[in-house]
């Protein structure tokens, strides 16, 4: 793990460096820097108690902003588009597709490719391709984290043990015994199969104390002793080697620790006719994110032209709500008592498990509620596009006038409808001063720029916003996609079952 890397002023020397050399006098002096490089794929981070584990992932976290010269952590560089996953109970989540972790409950059933959420009046269970509640467990958060961060192109997740539900890490050998049925399937099983996916290639650093089946599925350790870091994998092959009885399938889907990501498995035998047919009108179930965007309610009519409002000082909450009654509510409550009603939620962002915000938090999270009123707003411009296409293109906005060209647009979809939109581009530097913008400001402040990431999270965290599932992109080249590749074969082959079953009770 250890490595030592050359800088030549500061700058890390590689093959173009050494190759013009030659042709470049400005090399004045080299610097020797000993270090580590944690690798793509799959990364333990072990050793015992207050020996630093949760430290480096602590760092490895903070590690995709850019620091001061000084700082002391301006070495520690993580790839920008890494985040941290933990649990978080109580959070809420709308139309998630969790069936890579979550499946099988107890009694599931479809009723109609419309019905996405639980029947409270039945009682029966939610789909969890279209997975929705209120109050998410410990297990059920960290999966809609898991699946979400890969919905904004994460890069790689890092995760802690300590933060972790127990159930949704790893399950032992006599607890695959004891329990057959188990809907939950740990993420000790889908991070090799994740990382090795082309579609996602995402990597994990994990933080481990407790469970040594993690040894099973690592590309790399890091061993830390004293706060120092070590090499650890040689040692961890051993050890995996020795406790190892050969590994064993998981309900047929593979071999346990390394499950594929790919199609979910088909679940029509039992099925009548009828949810047969409803069963293929959903087209393929995929274990990644399916393409969402704000519903058209929320972006038409509960939270057009809404306000930013942080909940209390420093907090890690936030409330966009309605500005035609907003106000009075913040001012009077509801009931004109001056405290807002607790049942009414609807607008309120909890982002305190959200542990990558910076600074004490509030300065990125009122950037956040900005970059949720502008994806609103171009939610309205552009209903063909999906979440990640609408971040994609928040991004650019961002790269191209930072947090001002998002409140100068944000001020002239608020401005008067008598202008035109010519007239609204060349006075977008006055609307920044005008009254618009400027009770923006006076409501938030100041605002860093977030990471679409913690956009992500935020809009999603938000309670009352509602999604509406797209249909999937037809491929430019008109070839069909793995995935519908993998149904169609697997379609293929239980119709030509089906057909020697017949032949035989024929003869």
């Amino acid at each position: 793990m250890p490595k030592e890397r050359h800088q030549q002023n500061h700058d890390v020397v590689n093959d173009n460096d050494n190759n013009n050399k030659n042709n470049n006098n400005n090399y004045k002096t080299t610097v020797t820097m000993r270090g580590m490089i944690i690798p793509k794929g799959v990364t333990l981070i072990v050793g015992g108690g207050y020996h630093g584990k949760s430290t480096m992932l602590q760092a490895l976290s903070y590690g995709v902003y850019d620091k001061l010269p000084g700082d002391g952590r301006e070495r520690c560089v993580t790839h920008a588009d890494a985040v941290s996953i933990r649990a978080e109970d109580g959070r809420y989540v709308n139309r998630c597709n969790v069936s890579a972790f979550i499946s099988n409950l107890p009694g599931m059933r479809k009723k109609n490719k419309h019905d996405t959420q639980r029947n409270e009046n039945e009682g029966g269970p939610p789909d969890t391709t279209r997975f929705s509640t209120k109050d998410a467990s410990g297990s059920t958060s960290q999966a809609a984290n898991v699946i979400e961060a890969l919905e904004s192109k994460a890069s790689a997740l890092l995760v802690d043990e300590d933060v972790s539900a127990a159930n949704f890490m790893a399950r032992d050998g006599r607890m695959r015994a004891m329990i057959m049925d188990e809907p939950i399937t740990p993420l000790l099983y889908r991070v090799n199969g994740l990382y090795l996916a082309k579609e996602h290639g995402v990597s994990t650093v994990i933080v481990v104390g407790g469970v040594g089946e993690w040894l099973d599925v690592a590309d790399s350790v890091v061993l830390m002793k004293e706060y120092v870091a070590y090499d650890g994998l040689e040692k961890a092959r051993s050890v995996s080697y020795q406790f190892s009885y050969g590994h064993v399938q998981y309900a047929g889907k593979g071999v346990v620790h390394r499950l594929p990501w790919g199609v979910m498995e088909d679940k029509s035998g039992g099925m009548n006719a009828e949810e047969v047919r409803e069963e293929k009108e959903r087209g393929p179930v995929t274990l990644s994110p399916l393409r969402r965007r704000p519903e058209e309610i929320c972006v038409l009519e509960k939270f057009r032209d809404a306000a930013i409002h942080l909940m209390e000082s420093g907090s890690s909450r936030l409330w966009l709500y309605r500005d035609d009654h907003g106000r009075d509510v913040l001012e009077n409550g509801e009931n004109g008592s001056g405290i807002v009603d607790q049942d009414d939620d609807d607008g309120i962002v909890d982002m305190s498990k959200c542990s990558q915000l910076v600074g004490n938090a509030s300065e990125q999270l009122y950037g956040c509620g900005i970059c949720i009123l502008w994806l609103l707003h171009q939610s309205r411009l552009h209903p063909e596009e999906d979440l990640m296409e609408l971040l994609q293109r928040m991004e650019i906005a961002l790269d191209k006038g930072g947090m001002n060209e998002l409140i100068a647009s944000t001020a002239m979809e608020q401005s008067s409808d008598h202008e035109n939109n010519e007239m609204k581009k060349k006075n977008s530097s006055a609307l920044l001063t005008s009254h618009t913008a400027l009770d923006l400001w006076e409501t938030v402040g100041y605002a860093y720029r977030p990471r679409r990431h913690e956009v992500a999270m935020a809009l999603t965290r938000m309670r009352g916003m509602t999604f509406e599932i797209l249909p999937d992109k037809p491929r430019e080249d008109g070839k069909l996609s793995k995935e519908e590749e993998e149904r169609l074969e697997a379609e293929r082959r239980k119709k030509a079952l089906a057909e020697l079953w017949n032949n035989r009770r024929k003869k």
